[in-house]
């Protein structure tokens, strides 16, 4: 796609960021996309280009996000922390006594959001129904065994993570993440954001079929992961998902009807870029985060060869993906996280940037396109 057809608007010294997001589609099959920068509380970068099979792509065009519904998640359990609602370093029991059942009565919510907690997928096969009622699905959790010692090693919880952060969150406040993202984060922020959506949503539009993989290594590790049963339950839930449709699953109403704080944020990379923007600074007088808090989240706790699953070179504090070899955003102090199929967004608390990339064109293997444009506002700072 022609660099010409790239709208939006770009600061001065910011201009390394739009040509690379033009190369992402004249190079790495970019076909619908939006990218955000904010620099102390204001936008520098607001551009986006593409169409999907809605029609043109617009600032406002929200998508599926992915596991980037981590991070914003991460957020509603800070803020609850910050107010002295939830101690992180408390067990999980503290406010939800039936977690305790198995063997997991000295398990944290610093474990849960660290990826620590043992419950990377649920043993019971789970149905739709139990995905929209909540309940059946924590409750399933809270009883489950864990696959080991809670604290003492990490694997990715792709979808446990939201209700067992969820649940914590609902016990200590009354309000499950949907809620409190919408009262204390969405509505403050004027944000078009929501775990979940109606695919009918004239703003709602779907990803496309996903770019070919060409790596075969990372082809090779990916089958190889998915191989494993614990790590094929942790996405389809006992089948009621098919791992290898996802993408296409994510655009119907069987994923989009459900509150997955994990997995299923419809947003656009404005109210991303906005909401991190926040977590570092004010954003016309509203702040999430303080940054003693955020430095605390920062730490990383999870790092290196996982308990199941590939060594994806990513590391993670408190909810939070910090900076690595896989996303090194613009380096040491970032933290945010990505998304399946390309998609990332972040903040670094010290220079008051932050980042949203959004794409409907879900990536194969490699995908350097949120890591081209990092790189490019890392050398324009």
């Amino acid at each position: 796609m022609p660099a010409a057809l790239v709208k939006g608007h770009v600061a001065g010294g910011f201009e390394p960021v739009a040509d690379a997001f033009a190369d992402n589609f004249r190079h790495r099959g970019d076909t619908a996309a939006a990218c955000v920068v904010y620099a102390g509380g204001e936008p520098v970068v607001d551009i986006w280009a593409g169409r999907t099979a809605r029609g043109a792509w617009t600032p406002d065009a929200r998508t599926v996000m992915f596991s980037v519904s981590k991070g914003v998640t991460t957020v509603c359990l800070l803020m609850a922390a910050e107010r002295g609602l939830i101690d992180l370093d408390a067990p999980v029991a503290k406010y939800w006594p039936d977690f305790a059942e198995n063997g997991k009565g000295a398990t944290t919510v610093r474990h849960l959001l660290a990826h620590r907690a043992g419950l990377v997928a649920p043993e019971a096969d789970l149905t739709l129904g139990d995905l929209r009622a909540w309940e059946p699905v924590v409750n399933a959790l809270a009883r489950q065994a864990p696959a080991w010692a809670p604290g003492t090693a990490y694997a990715y919880h792709a979808l446990t993570f939201g209700w067992l952060a969820g649940e914590v969150l609902r016990r200590a406040t009354g309000r499950r993440p949907g809620q409190w993202l919408r009262e204390h984060i969405a509505d403050p922020l004027s944000l078009t954001m929501t775990y979940g959506a109606d695919p009918a949503s004239a703003d709602f539009h779907p990803l496309a079929d996903p770019l070919p993989s060409t790596d075969p290594d990372a082809i090779a590790m990916m089958a190889e992961a998915l191989a494993a049963p614990m790590v094929e339950r942790s996405i389809s839930l006992g089948g009621l998902y098919d791992v290898t449709r996802i993408a296409e699953i994510a655009n119907t109403e069987a994923w989009l009807s459900v509150e997955i704080p994990a997995g299923n944020l419809v947003t656009d990379a404005r109210s991303l870029a906005r909401l991190y923007a926040a977590t570092v600074g004010e954003v016309d007088g509203v702040r999430l985060l303080g940054p003693d808090i955020v430095r605390d989240a920062l730490v990383v706790r999870s790092e290196g060869p996982p308990f199941v699953g590939a060594d994806a070179n990513s590391g993670w504090g408190t909810g939070f993906m910090t900076s690595s070899t896989h996303r090194p955003m613009i380096g040491p102090g970032s933290f945010g996280h990505d998304g399946l199929g390309g998609c990332l967004s972040f903040a670094h608390l010290e220079s008051e940037i932050a980042f949203a990339y959004q794409t409907a064109q879900p990536g194969g293997l490699p995908d350097d396109r949120a890591n081209a444009l990092s790189r490019a506002l890392r050398d324009c700072l």
